[in-house]
């Protein structure tokens, strides 16, 4: 039994998921990444955008679907238009 590829199937059976960590914010199935600076960055989802607000924000890693955000996080919010 594969139990690895049992648990990444189920993490990843999601439309997204977001995971905040001290100084990063994780993001899975992203669509679309809407606006960047130092102090927001905004991505848009299946069902809304996340506003993410804080300070020296910038991506670490970015791939089609996954985005890694580190900074000082202060607020994270949805947009529900």
């Amino acid at each position: 039994m594969h139990i690895k590829e049992n648990i990444l199937n189920f993490l990843y059976d999601k439309d997204y998921f977001i995971t905040i960590y001290e100084r990063y914010i994780y993001v899975f199935n992203y669509q679309e990444l809407i606006a960047i600076n130092g102090e927001n960055i905004k991505l848009k989802l299946p069902k809304f955008k996340l506003a993410i607000e804080g300070s020296d924000l910038f991506i670490t890693q970015m791939d089609p679907k996954e985005i890694l955000i580190k900074g000082n996080i202060t607020k994270v919010g949805f947009i529900y238009d």
